[in-house]
């Protein structure tokens, strides 16, 4: 009976996969993140007088309707509210001129505002944009010079050695604070009725910058100059920058900064490249399109299914992703001259800015051609190639360590500023190179990776995930990574993670993990199961061969005919820790389908 429902719910898996898959092989669902996103665009079309009103209503209708009845705004269903959420979308509900504050939820928003210290309290990221909005000024936000940008590359402190990430985002960032460039316009609300502290410059902040600005002015003129071409040849076909929403709003501001005019071909095609990046109806921007992350894990996840109506859904898929192998140097080759390109990026648009976990998953899918195709290996040369000294793998590019950079007092600098190794990266990066590269753990990047995976085990068994949520993630790739690299199921280090997953099993059967382990750094219950993080955890089991009753009351929820909407819609991706999560609509189809394969197969077996 069983074995018959694991199959029924697969077939109906396959098929809610194959309804998102497009003519030219890719998948496509929405990557629906923050309202960080949608409340600068907001101001874009605004700020821009671009005619754009059904777009426009689209995204305040959906801000207002994300509005809780207490009137704040929040990041994650269990959050009690997240102060610069809800000033990012009280100032762009009133910049669309669609609201005022008179409006009774803009009253409560405003309330609870105020209660939380105003608008000086917000993040380091929202304050740069209320700094952009003439709202706050800014030498009391940002005091790194612009002449930063000048240190050279070997430097122990250079502009290289933050994480592309971050320097998609200084490079435009450090220029209009350089120049301290804020835009009013009518649109532009009062906000001061939410400053509950002294707006004035403080005098020794005014002194630091006045001294900052007494640099010569053909270095100050020279440091410009290369924020501007760091940006401009990072500028993408679509003409975002990186493929990144945030990043191109910042760059927009910059090159307002700088003195182009508004409806510059630049802008208005970077604008154009952000509309594309719309998503549910046009009523949500992404901050960057998952195409080729969803195309390249169900391409697998189909083949490791083994449904032989599904090849032509997989053949399609390939050669999508075949297309879309990067051959262009990016800045990864600073630091490993005389590497070939061959990686993969997260969007479709993006093609200098490959990262380690879709190379990982674009080769697991593409395994089939390992022995007739040299991009193949490129990819797996790549891949080496990317791994951090201290032996685990990094997202972007390795050893961007943001020595004494991440230790500013900017918000997520810690998290965002550096490329850290982490257990999701070198765990799935270990587990594809001895399951599809065959490499064995005598390998010296096995070993080290395998080495680092150990060490970094938290004391409970678990390991802490980077880009999802976030101690069942880590734990579920670290686990898959070792027992590819053939530690038995008894080694200490895999038997206290299996001990860890049995240890947090919800009463219904499932996982559930909430976002605050993200941001407290220890495992947080959730008070629902969610079918990504199941699938995880019985993933993770069904590897080990933990078989009997726990397992199979992971499968009974897998298998259940629907899920809540708090089940389905709760966010399990991860960005930045306390400021940026992600529901990736494919989630609830790929995780499943990819654990009821595993767990079909280890039937089986026996």
């Amino acid at each position: 009976m069983l074995e018959k429902k694991v199959d029924e719910k697969i077939e109906g898996l396959l098929s809610e996969a194959l309804r998102n898959q497009h003519g030219n092989g890719a998948f496509h669902f929405c990557f629906e993140n923050s309202l960080l996103t949608d409340a600068m665009m907001i101001v874009l079309i605004r700020m821009l007088k671009l005619p754009e009103k059904s777009l426009l209503d689209a995204l305040v209708k959906r801000l207002l309707y994300k509005q809780s009845k207490e009137g704040y705004w929040k990041l994650y269903e269990d959050d009690r509210g997240d102060l610069s959420a809800t000033v990012l979308a009280y100032q762009s509900l009133l910049y669309s001129g669609m609201i005022t504050c008179k409006h009774s939820e803009m009253k409560k928003a405003e309330h609870y505002i105020k209660k939380w210290g105003g608008i000086e309290r917000v993040d380091s990221m929202t304050s740069i944009f209320l700094a952009l909005n003439g709202h706050l000024n800014w030498p009391r936000l940002f005091h790194i010079p612009m002449l930063f940008l000048l240190i050279p590359k070997a430097s122990p402190v250079s502009f290289y050695d933050l994480s592309s990430y971050a320097r998609a985002h200084f490079a435009p960032i450090l220029l209009c604070q350089d120049l301290r460039y804020s835009i009013k316009t009518k649109w532009t609300p009062d906000l001061t009725h939410l400053s509950m502290e002294d707006r004035s410059m403080k005098q020794d902040i005014k002194q630091a910058w006045t001294a900052m600005s007494q640099f010569p002015s053909n270095q100050l003129y020279k440091a410009r100059k290369k924020a501007e071409q760091y940006m401009l040849q990072r500028i993408e076909s679509d003409g975002t920058l990186m493929n990144y929403a945030t990043a191109t709003f910042f760059m927009i501001y910059a090159m307002l900064a700088l003195g182009y005019e508004k409806h510059a071909p630049s802008i208005i095609r970077a604008f154009n490249g952000l509309k594309g990046m719309l998503c549910n109806s046009n009523s949500h921007l992404q901050n960057s399109p998952s195409t080729i992350w969803d195309t390249a894990l169900l391409s697998y996840t189909l083949q490791e299914a083994g449904l032989v109506h599904a090849v032509p859904s997989t053949r399609a898929a390939n050669h999508y992703l075949v297309r879309h192998q990067q051959t262009k140097y990016g800045d990864w080759a600073v630091t490993r001259k005389g590497i070939a390109p061959g990686g993969w990026g997260f969007s479709e648009g993006n093609t200098t800015h490959p990262d380690v976990d879709d190379t990982t998953v674009a080769l697991r899918a593409l395994k089939d051609m390992k022995n007739e195709s040299s991009r193949w290996h490129d990819g797996v040369s790549w891949l080496l190639a990317m791994q951090n000294q201290d032996g685990g793998w990094p997202a972007f590019e390795p050893d961007r360590q943001a020595f004494l950079l991440k230790d500013l007092p900017i918000d997520g600098a810690r998290s965002s500023f550096p490329d850290d190794s982490s257990a999701d990266l070198t765990g799935r990066t270990v587990e594809f190179l001895c399951n599809y590269a065959e490499l064995n753990r005598n390998h010296p990047s096995i070993r080290k990776g395998t080495n680092w995976l150990i060490r970094n085990q938290e004391s409970d068994g678990s390991w802490r995930g980077r880009w999802g949520i976030c101690y069942i993630y880590g734990t579920w790739a670290a686990l898959t990574a070792l027992k590819a690299a053939g530690y038995p199921s008894d080694f200490t280090p895999v038997r206290k993670g299996i001990q860890f997953l049995k240890k947090i099993q919800r009463h219904d059967g499932g996982w559930g993990e909430s976002c605050q382990s993200d941001i407290q750094q220890k495992f947080v219950p959730l008070h629902v199961s969610t079918p990504s993080q199941t699938a995880w955890a019985v993933d993770a089991l069904s590897v080990c061969k933990e078989t009997g009753d726990l397992l199979n009351r992971g499968v009974d929820y897998l298998l259940k005919k629907s899920f809540d909407m708090e089940e389905r819609t709760y966010p399990t991706g991860a960005g930045l820790p306390g400021g940026f999560y992600i529901r990736y609509h494919s989630y609830e189809v790929i995780w499943p389908l990819l654990a009821l394969s595993h767990y079909k197969k280890l039937q089986i077996q026996q």
